[in-house]
């Protein structure tokens, strides 16, 4: 309708941008307007803004967190199809992140640096990650979560808390990212109330309502409803705060609603990824600086456990983390809501009702026992990581080429005294003798089944996402146009994992290409800086040393952008030379 009455008046062009998994009938637009799948909206965009005069743009597409709401009512089509990354394969670029500003893209720390995965229970399969240029993506189709494992809880018989008293309105402030249920922490709320007859406001949202964004939920709570008059919460006046996300709790927004020994609080301590790392490929939260932000309005009114990890772990998905923080709060005596009401709240809610429940009553036990709560989850923190790196990367280069290679990378680490020294130059110098080539790509390609059934099960097809290069054609980006290509494919990773000892040789025919041969020459290129910096170590050069080993780890992704991070590392490595040609002029330290 909007776009007949837009075509009626006269605008010309009319361009609809659509997601194609919508269940939208295009024949019902009006002829003469354009219709652009969304993975064009960029070049729509540029088109109209070269036209002259008045043109219009429809974007048609639900809401993400709406889809979600629709999805588990059975409103909404479900697409049979899920994406996986073989962690192996992603170079950490963050180039998908870069093209579709995905949320559910989420870091993932190995030993050979910070990789990507997909956050399954977060993600609204719009699928635009696979826009990243990178062959790490692959879909699965016709597959289905594993019922995560989750470990058994015996909790102890809790103490009922002393509910606090309400004088004139009992202020609740929940904060939270969209799409985590947020907003039924607050109606769970506010229906205990009714159920307990007292008075109950609520705002449901205070801030932009978007999946992954800040959301604000205010509540007040009265012996009469008439003792609210209003809803939103002003500076300072908050009596509670039920911190589902430790970032907007922290946020100044949220902070100043508290005031110290008027507010407490219980938050859940869990990093949760934000917008930045979808932009910044080394973003990490700055968890200690959030939590003294608390510490220092709330002091002992501060309570913080990982209700994230314990509902993972505990109940099989983090979407309870809400729910465990609330029952957190009420066990801290902040909330002047009968239990019974709570619980009878979540059950007249009707959604994963005996999950709820249970997350209710651990987040209960977590607050008194936070000591406890940690030991459940330090198994969790633990990273396996090799005893002794430079030996695990010495075995990687003997299944990536061979022994001689391998002998290759000892020569010219073992002669290395100084231990971090010699561990930053071991991972500089694997990460560009380990270059992912179409060899290695496939090799790597071999074992994602495998790695997919650690999280999916069913009887699913894979599909592969490439860019291969004998093959011509660009994006609306004008980079090289990425193809779906069929389980037929392993066929073809068979073939080529054989060939890997082509790599390198004359008769390598990928070999030629601009991006293999800036690959080989930065190996020689950093044997050639090592021999050259390593006899002129001193305390003053030792840190723009150190940079220059680890340098090679920001030369990530593939193709255009392993290019461009190459160029950025090539100016970088020039000033470390000058550093320490110059006797170690003090330098930045690159975040690796």
């Amino acid at each position: 309708q909007i776009a007949r009455e837009i075509v009626a008046m006269g605008v010309r062009p009319v361009v609809v941008v659509y997601d194609e998994k919508e269940d939208l009938d295009l024949s019902q637009f009006p002829s003469g307007v354009e219709k652009v799948e969304r993975a064009d909206l960029m070049s729509a965009q540029e088109k109209l803004a070269d036209t002259k005069g008045v043109s219009a743009l429809i974007y048609v597409q639900t809401c993400a967190a709406e889809k979600r709401r629709r999805r588990k009512r059975g409103q909404f089509p479900d697409p049979d199809r899920r994406v996986f990354i073989n962690t192996d394969v992603c170079e950490g670029c963050g180039d998908c992140g870069v093209q579709s500003n995905c949320v559910s893209i989420v870091p993932v720390e190995t030993e050979l640096g910070r990789k990507r995965a997909i956050d399954q229970s977060s993600c609204n399969k719009d699928f635009s990650c696979l826009k990243g240029f990178c062959p790490s993506f692959v879909t699965l189709e016709g597959a289905t979560l594993k019922k995560a494992a989750t470990q058994a809880l015996d909790l102890p018989d809790l103490p009922d808390p002393a509910l606090p008293a309400i004088t004139g309105t009992h202020n609740v402030v929940i904060t939270g990212v969209g799409g985590t249920g947020v907003v039924t922490v607050g109606a769970v709320m506010a229906q205990a109330a009714q159920i307990d007859g007292k008075g109950a406001g609520m705002m449901e949202m205070a801030g932009l309502a978007q999946k992954g964004g800040a959301v604000h939920i205010h509540l007040r709570l009265a012996n009469r409803p008439g003792d609210i008059s209003a809803v939103r919460v002003a500076v300072g006046e908050a009596d509670a705060v039920i911190g589902g996300d430790l970032v907007v709790t922290a946020g100044a927004k949220t902070v100043g609603l508290m005031t110290t020994g008027r507010t407490g609080a219980v938050v859940n301590s869990h990093e949760i990824i934000t917008g930045a790392f979808t932009q910044n490929t080394e973003f990490r939260l700055p968890v200690k600086d959030l939590q003294v932000s608390l510490e220092a309005r709330l002091r002992d009114g501060l309570t913080m456990f990982d209700a994230s990890e314990l509902s993972r772990l505990l109940l099989g998905d983090s979407i309870y983390s809400n729910m465990m923080v609330l029952g957190g709060a009420w066990q801290m005596g902040l909330i002047p809501l009968s239990g019974d009401a709570i619980r009878e709240a979540i059950r007249l809610n009707k959604a994963a009702v005996e999950g709820n429940l249970r997350a209710f009553e651990i987040g209960r036990w977590a607050a008194l026992h936070p000591d406890e709560a940690a030991r459940v989850i330090a198994p969790a923190d633990t990273a396996s990581l090799p005893a002794d790196p430079v030996a695990y990367r010495e075995a990687r280069l003997v299944e990536y080429q061979g022994k001689r290679l391998a002998r290759r990378f000892r020569k010219l680490v073992d002669g290395i005294e100084d231990k971090p020294l010699r561990e930053a130059v071991a991972k500089g110098y694997f990460k560009l003798l380990a270059y992912k080539d179409e060899y290695e790509v496939a090799r790597l390609h071999l074992a994602t089944e495998a790695k997919a059934r650690e999280t999916f099960e069913g009887d699913f097809v894979m599909k592969f996402h490439l860019a291969p290069p004998i093959m011509t054609g660009k994006d609306s980006q004008g980079r090289p146009k990425k193809r779906e290509f069929g389980p037929w494919m392993m066929s073809g990773f068979r073939m080529l994992a054989k060939m890997k000892g082509l790599r390198g040789t004359p008769f390598d025919p990928f070999g030629y290409s601009s991006e293999r041969k800036m690959e080989r020459s930065l190996i020689k290129q950093f044997e050639g800086d090592m021999q050259e910096v390593l006899p002129k170590l001193t305390s003053a050069t030792r840190d723009p040393i150190l940079e220059l080993a680890m340098l090679p780890l920001s030369i990530r992704g593939y193709g255009p952008v392993k290019e461009a991070n190459e160029r950025a590392a090539a100016k970088r490595r020039e000033e470390l030379l000058a550093a320490i040609a110059s006797g170690g002029t003090p330098t930045r330290m690159a975040a690796q």
